[in-house]
């Protein structure tokens, strides 16, 4: 969208407990929705959370903050937005061990998958690789050019980590 027509303001629901927040990360339809539910017993798009749709809204969120001037969102949002994701990466496994998970959809509220029971696990690794590319991309703020030049621009909140680091890095070869 045009920077300054106040599109933006629609990242507010992001962080709202009554849009879109919750504690396994962003349900896909909006709470005050009258058809919000969420369905577990399988796939539909009415109230769960979706780890694809997360990680399409933590870019576009990156993105954002990268190359708008608003005062909606700001890096502690995408930061606790990151950590909620990365909270409903794990499953509990049936001995009460608690594993690395990711699948295509999970109950917001609780972190359980959707649907539970299935053998073998109907998403299981489902888009595994795009929690890297939030890191590096966002939170460590690597942002890829086509050009010579390296933009780093983290989204790492002021006072939060006293050093990062990401080494070892290939960049245009």
């Amino acid at each position: 969208p045009e920077d300054g027509r106040g599109y933006e303001e629609a990242w507010r629901q992001l962080i709202d407990p009554n849009g879109f927040s919750a504690p396994f990360g962003p349900t896909v339809a909006e709470r005050r929705h009258p058809n919000f539910k969420i369905n577990n017993a399988g796939c539909t798009w009415c109230g769960a959370s979706w780890p694809f749709s997360t990680a399409q809204t933590l870019t576009a969120m990156a993105n954002l903050l990268n190359n708008y001037h608003q005062s909606v969102l700001g890096k502690k949002d995408y930061f606790d937005t990151l950590k909620t994701y990365a909270r409903s990466h794990r499953r509990k496994s049936n001995d009460g061990a608690v594993v690395p998970w990711i699948e295509e959809s999970l109950n917001p509220d609780t972190g359980a998958w959707i649907p539970t029971g299935d053998d073998p696990p109907r998403g299981k690794d489902y888009n595994h690789s795009t929690y890297c590319d939030l890191v590096i991309s966002g939170l460590v703020g690597l942002r890829p050019r086509a050009d010579d030049l390296i933009e780093v621009n983290p989204l790492v909140p002021e006072g939060t980590w006293d050093w990062f680091c990401l080494d070892l890095v290939l960049y245009h070869g």
